[in-house]
């Protein structure tokens, strides 16, 4: 069976993903053979799309989850700080500087291994020139050390992180235009799709938004962008089930069973807070649901659109 993965963007919450994860991988023995993501989830994409097999995808489960776990706070992944923040933010273009994830991603993404032929992998980012959505595919080796950059650019959050400079073009967040990459799964034609997201869903999938205090501009920095790409990524997902209720119009159109694994209540810190027990709980909180999904209506729904 042919099967995708699908990983939307969250930030600190993307230990939900590993969670999930590691349960699909572990306790239900499932293989997956296209990985597709946006911001975190094109960075946990990444990593597992180097598996070449269904062994090699179950160590990567436990290195990516132990790398999670190792995480000391937000110096491992940006250097912050008032003064300098503002100085970036004033003569450059971002608050943050990255150095910790670009030091992973150089020691733990091996492009041989992702370029290799057993898995796709798909990661999305958005040019700041023009706007387009690029979808970066591992089937083009002639990416090479670009396809690294476009990982990077995925996820790059407009104004806390810089732009990631590719083919003259200076490239952000995937999420700013396709938070849960559906489509790009889709095209490959799979069998079955898992859907992992960072957010809780209701029973038609409706985004919930769980209330939040207020307090400071960067805060509501992030909880507005955290609104909008609910919203986005929800849109995906209904889009997906209407063209999977649709199928039967297209002779050569199959519809694709969605799985879809949600967590069962808003999950700890922001999207910039790799505090290490959050982390801890977040990834406990995705195995958790993974073991006992509760949108079984809507996976149900969007499965019986098989038979029209």
């Amino acid at each position: 069976m042919k099967r995708a993965l699908v990983l939307s963007g969250g930030g600190s919450k993307g230990a939900f993903e590993v969670g999930a994860i590691e349960y699909l991988v572990k306790k239900e023995k499932l293989n997956f053979h296209v990985f597709t993501g946006t911001s975190v989830g094109a960075l946990n994409a990444a990593f597992l799309g180097q598996a070449r097999n269904r062994q090699e995808l179950s160590a990567l489960v436990e290195e990516l989850k132990t790398l999670w776990l190792e995480l000391k706070g937000k110096r491992s992944i940006y250097r912050s700080g008032f003064l300098r923040g503002l100085f970036r933010l004033l003569f450059r273009d971002s608050l943050y500087n990255p150095a910790g994830l670009r030091s992973l991603l150089a020691d733990k993404l091996n492009l041989e291994r992702i370029f290799h032929p057993a898995t796709v992998v798909k990661v999305t980012a958005v040019a700041l020139e023009s706007g387009e959505l690029f979808c970066a595919d591992s089937r083009h080796r002639e990416l090479g050390e670009d396809f690294r950059r476009y990982v990077l650019a995925s996820a790059s959050m407009p104004l806390f992180f810089p732009a990631v400079r590719i083919a003259g073009k200076h490239w952000y967040d995937g999420g700013l235009r396709d938070l849960t990459p559906l489509a790009a799964a889709m095209e490959e034609n799979p069998d079955e799709i898992v859907v992992i997201t960072t957010f809780p869903l209701g029973p038609n999938l409706q985004a919930i938004i769980p209330p939040a205090k207020t307090g400071g501009a960067l805060n509501a920095i992030l909880r507005t962008v955290e609104i909008l790409l609910s919203e986005i990524a929800v849109n995906d997902l209904q889009i997906a089930q209407t063209i999977n209720r649709t199928c039967w119009r297209f002779p050569k159109k199959k519809p694709v069973p969605i799985r879809i694994i949600v967590p069962q209540t808003q999950l700890l810190g922001d999207a910039l807070a790799f505090n290490p027990c959050w982390i801890r709980e977040n990834i406990r909180a995705g195995y958790e649901a993974a073991r006992h999904p509760r949108l079984l209506a809507v996976r149900n729904r969007l499965t019986n659109s098989l038979n029209g």
